[in-house]
């Protein structure tokens, strides 16, 4: 097991972060997906380890061992990576974010494109504006719907405080989080579940770690994807990766082609019959290439 890590912040507030893999290896960040926390990833590190990567997996404020963050942004996030690269003796990250984590891990390389070579986004979610591109929500499920309506009618803190509630159980504990990860899972779902062992346990530990300091990190989460970003998706200059699976509903094909045409240099792929859990079913595709074409 990885041991837990935690760096202070100039603010007094603290980042958590796992820092596992081959120790002189490629640095990759690892941002989690919403409700999750660093240790919803991939539950066997020793895939990183084999492809010669330094996974970091960091905590946003407000999961697992970070401190909540009631103002904090995406920009002001990638502030906090920044303060952990420097902790760690990193010069420059590779950035890897899931869901809700992509804008995050774009974040990073908009507003500090000197100290990120690339980024990976896996079924990344898009900014509130992006659901006024016509067509983008046809594919999408209630879930996506709910937030582009209510972020619509009752604004960032309306819609995020209604929502938090239903991503996450809270209280909440070791066998509520599992059985809220395979609630309502689909056929397709489970298979991805099973196909990948031990990612339900990963994936419970997130949602558990999710509400280590009560709703306030998932709800200022749920904000961010409602507010305007503070960072220039046009400051994005490395090259970005961008992997979708064919029947996902929860960030379907369309939002990696609107971020496609958004960013300067976005690579769209599509993997056929993947899901949502596209991360963990091809995360060693995803590692190979963010690292073996690092330098664009």
């Amino acid at each position: 097991m990885p041991l837990a890590s935690i760096v202070p912040l100039s603010d007094g507030r603290s980042l958590g972060y796992d820092d596992v893999g081959d120790p002189h290896g490629v640095p990759v960040l690892f941002v989690h997906g919403a409700p999750d926390s660093r240790r919803a990833r991939h539950p066997d590190d020793g895939v990183a380890g084999d492809l010669g990567v330094r996974l970091v997996a960091v905590d946003r404020p407000g999961a697992g061992l970070s401190t909540p963050n009631p103002s904090g942004t995406l920009g002001s996030f990638a502030d906090d990576t920044i303060a952990l690269a420097d902790a760690l003796g990193i010069e420059a990250w590779r950035t890897f974010g899931w869901s809700a984590g992509g804008p995050y891990a774009l974040a990073v390389a908009a507003r500090h494109p000197q100290r990120v070579r690339r980024v990976a986004v896996a079924a990344g979610l898009v900014p509130f504006e992006a659901y006024a591109t016509p067509g983008i929500l046809d594919d999408a499920d209630g879930g996506r719907h709910l937030v582009a309506d209510l972020g619509a009618e009752l604004g960032a803190a309306g819609m995020a405080e209604l929502a938090a509630p239903m991503l996450a159980p809270f209280p909440c504990d070791p066998a509520l989080a599992r059985e809220h990860v395979l609630q309502g899972a689909d056929a397709g779902r489970l298979a991805d579940l099973e196909s990948v062992p031990g990612a339900v346990d990963a994936l419970a530990a997130g949602v558990l770690d999710a509400v280590a300091h009560g709703l306030a990190g998932l709800t200022r989460d749920l904000e961010l994807q409602v507010e305007a970003p503070d960072v220039d998706w046009a400051a994005v200059t490395c090259p970005v990766d961008l992997w979708y699976g064919e029947r996902d509903t929860t960030s379907p094909p369309a939002f990696g082609r609107w971020w496609a045409g958004e960013l300067r240099w976005g690579e769209l792929t599509v993997v056929p019959g993947a899901g949502h859990l596209v991360a963990l079913t091809h995360w060693e595709a995803i590692l190979t290439r963010l690292v073996a074409r690092a330098d664009g």
